[in-house]
This record gives C-alpha cells, sequence and structure tokens, in this order.
C-alpha cells in the first residue's frame, strides 16, 4: 500500500469519534439520570446489569455483522451501507432512551443501541487494515486514540452539563443530550464514507466461502495460526473491565461517597472529564510515534502499571482532589494503552477477514465491559446493604479493578516485543 495523507488518515477514523461520543453521552450521564428517576432504589444494580446485557448483544451481534459485511457486494462497497443502516437506527433509539417512561422500554433501548452502534463498529474498525499501510498503523491507532479521547470530553462534559440542569429545563434537557451524537453520527457518515469509498473489486477480497458458510465460523480463531491474537484479547478484557468498573460508577460514587447533589456530580464528572482527556491527548499521539519504533509491548505493559497506580489512588480518595489527581494518573495509562493495544491487533488480524476478526476482538472490548458491569451490579448495592455503608461495595469493586489492570499487564509480558505481522496471510480453515 502506498502511504496515507494525513488528512484521509483523520477521515478514516472519523467514525470513532461519533461512536465514542455515543457511549459518552448514554454513560454516566443519560443512562444516570434515567436509572435514577426509574429506578431509583437499587440505581448501582439497575444501570450494571442493563449495560451487561447491551454488552451480551454487542458480543453476539459485531462478528456476525463483519462477516457479513467481509462479504458485501453492492455498489457502495462492503462497508458504507452498514455505516448508514447503523447511524439511522442509532438516532432512533436514542430518542427511545430519552423518551423512555419506565424501566422496561428503557433497557429495549440499550438493547437496540447496541445493536445499532455495533452494525457501524464491526465495519467500521476494519477500515485501518482495508485502507492504512502497515507502517502507518501505529498513527492511525493514535488518531483513533485522540478522537477517543476527544469524544470523551466531548461527550461527557456537554451531556453531563446539559443532564445537570434537568431540574430548570426538564425533558429539554435530556433531548439535547441525546442530540448531539445523532448530528455528529450523520456527519461521520459523510466524511467517513467519503474517505474509505472502495474499488469496484474490493468486495472479492474476502476467502471464497458462501455467507453461510462464513457465519458459522464467524466466533472461530485459529490461536495456533495467530498465537499474539490470545495474548492481546486477555490483555484488553482486562484492562478495559478495570477501566469501565471505575468508569461506569463513577456518578453514583460521587453521590454516594464524595456527597455531592445529583447535578453537582453531573457538572463535576464533566469537568473531570477535562482532566482525563488532557493526560490522554499529551500522551496518545507520541504513544502512536513510539509505539511504531520500539513495538507494541512495552507500552502496553507501562499502561496497565501506570492505571493500577492510579487506581489505587482512588481507593484512599475522599475528595474531589485526590480524584481528580487520580482520573490524571490514570488517564496517561489509558492513553498509552488505546495508541498501543490497537496497533497490535491491526497487526496481528488477516486485512481479507478484518471485519470478522475484529468483530470477535471486540469481545474483548465488550466482554470487559460486560464483566464490569456485571461485577459492579452484583456487589456494589448488596455490600453497602449488608455493611450499612455507602462506600464499601465501591471500594470492593475499585480494588478489583486495580488487580485487573496488574494482570493486563502481565498477561502481555508472554508476547514478542515485536510479533510478526499476520494481516497478508489467508485465514487457515
Amino acid at each position: 500500500m502506498k502511504p496515507l495523507p494525513f488528512a484521509r488518515l483523520l477521515a478514516i477514523s472519523a467514525f470513532g469519534f461519533a461512536l465514542t461520543l455515543l457511549s459518552n453521552t448514554l454513560e454516566p450521564a443519560v443512562l444516570g439520570h434515567k436509572v435514577l428517576e426509574l429506578a431509583p432504589n437499587q440505581p448501582n444494580t439497575a444501570l450494571g446489569f442493563t449495560t451487561f446485557a447491551g454488552l451480551i448483544v454487542a458480543i453476539l451481534v459485531q462478528p456476525v455483522i463483519g462477516v457479513l459485511s467481509d462479504r458485501a457486494r453492492t455498489r457502495w462497497g462492503r462497508r458504507m451501507p452498514f455505516f448508514a443502516l447503523g447511524t439511522v437506527l442509532v438516532i432512533a433509539c436514542l430518542l427511545l432512551v430519552a423518551l423512555a417512561p419506565d424501566f422496561v422500554l428503557l433497557v429495549a433501548g440499550v438493547l437496540l443501541i447496541q445493536f445499532a452502534s455495533n452494525t457501524v463498529q464491526g465495519p467500521w474498525q476494519a477500515l485501518i487494515p482495508d485502507h492504512v499501510p502497515e507502517h502507518q498503523r501505529g498513527q492511525a491507532s493514535s488518531i483513533k486514540a485522540t478522537y477517543d479521547i476527544l469524544a470523551l470530553i466531548v461527550g461527557r462534559t456537554i451531556a453531563g452539563q446539559l443532564i445537570g440542569h434537568f431540574s430548570q429545563w426538564g425533558q429539554v434537557a435530556v433531548l439535547a443530550a441525546v442530540g448531539v451524537p445523532s448530528i455528529v453520527f450523520i456527519v461521520a457518515l459523510f466524511i467517513t464514507g467519503t474517505a474509505a469509498r472502495e474499488s469496484p473489486d474490493t468486495a472479492s477480497a474476502a476467502p471464497p466461502q458462501t455467507v453461510r458458510q462464513a457465519l458459522t465460523r464467524s466466533f472461530n480463531i485459529d490461536l495456533r495460526a495467530h498465537p499474539a491474537f490470545g495474548w492481546w484479547f486477555a490483555n484488553r478484557l482486562l484492562f478495559w473491565a478495570a477501566f469501565i468498573a471505575l468508569n461506569t460508577f463513577l456518578l453514583f460514587f460521587a453521590v454516594d461517597v464524595i456527597k455531592l447533589q445529583q447535578d453537582e456530580a453531573q457538572r463535576y464528572i464533566g469537568t473531570l472529564s477535562t482532566v482525563l482527556g488532557a493526560a490522554l491527548v499529551i500522551i496518545s499521539i507520541p504513544s502512536g510515534w513510539i509505539t511504531d519504533r520500539i513495538g507494541r509491548k512495552p507500552l502496553i505493559v507501562a499502561a496497565g502499571l501506570i492505571a493500577t497506580l492510579g487506581t489505587l489512588v482512588i481507593l484512599m480518595a475522599r475528595d474531589l482532589a485526590h480524584i481528580t489527581a487520580a482520573a490524571g494518573i490514570i488517564g496517561v495509562g489509558i492513553g498509552m494503552f488505546l495508541s498501543a493495544n490497537w496497533a497490535l491487533i491491526t497487526d496481528i488480524v488477516p486485512r481479507d477477514e478484518a471485519a470478522r476478526y475484529l468483530g470477535v476482538a471486540n469481545i474483548a472490548t465488550a466482554g470487559g465491559s460486560a464483566i464490569a458491569r456485571f461485577i459492579g451490579g452484583a456487589i456494589i448495592d448488596p455490600l453497602n446493604h449488608l455493611t450499612g455503608s455507602t462506600s464499601a461495595g465501591y471500594i470492593a469493586l475499585y480494588a478489583i479493578a486495580a488487580l485487573f489492570f496488574l494482570l493486563s499487564a502481565l498477561v502481555i509480558l508472554p508476547l514478542p516485543t515485536k510479533p510478526v505481522h499476520t494481516n497478508r496471510q489467508p485465514v487457515p480453515d
């Protein structure tokens, strides 16, 4: 492949901004508000198990959509039809979540959003191996990481500020919050769709199997042919579970442990996201450059150790200053992780089935998120009630998060510092 200009790298990754903005608009602001409104007696349990169920949908949907995308033959190419369909569904589902009058419809909206967003995400993840040469994938991954960071800041800040005015604006605040990602999805559809145009022969790149044959092996990965995939998968699942455990229940932590009012907590989470985002921006761009030169493994190991340290600070925190400092430390680890870990998987996956492989790879992300939400939902409220404390459940969960961060650094150690690229090899039967 010829090197791509920087502007095209930016455009190819633009859908990443929309997807991350969506998740950071929903959590913690919109779903936190809706759960406190519709299930006020067990908010951690309700949020944990609802989002856990949504991630089961993501785990099941994304590899299947990846297979369909790898083999799609349309005048718009393999990826664009899924981008368009997913965008329409995401916007409709956001409205359902915002207007849900009861908890059952809220859960339905969350499940449908996971289906819709993964209809976009599976094919979109394949664009780096589709279009970007190997020697630029660290740079492309750092751009993706930067978009994720910016979306985290923008999504949480705007949604937190808007939901924080619910007492004055009412339902308009919730509709305004979900309107932001809706508009961004439409813009990203145009930008990424234009930058990632495919030639007419692209659809013939997938292995010569029928769609039915391919679907039967949607979740199949030959670890003997791609041994690095297993180490990558374990690392991402553990790191992401730890990060999501910290992230998902932070709003309720601020209310129960720091004793903020909900409006105050919503606004503080928005401000905290700016601190976290600044740390991520400072580290993610140079991390992409460094990982292209020294390999992926050293940065991934360092990311796990640094995030462990930041989580230990949160375990001792009882005021906003300590939480803010911890967020900065964790942000450094996450910035390193986002660039190096994603560059590694784009090295590993075979290009001819990139969407399917990355769909299976996303099970590590979705699975880690699901584990964190299940554990949080299962232990925070019950442990708080059992001990008569408002903090015991959160401390237990965050101790588990620190352990997961540490394990994520350890499981990647067997991986060679510079693993052999496998993305041009055919997928073994």
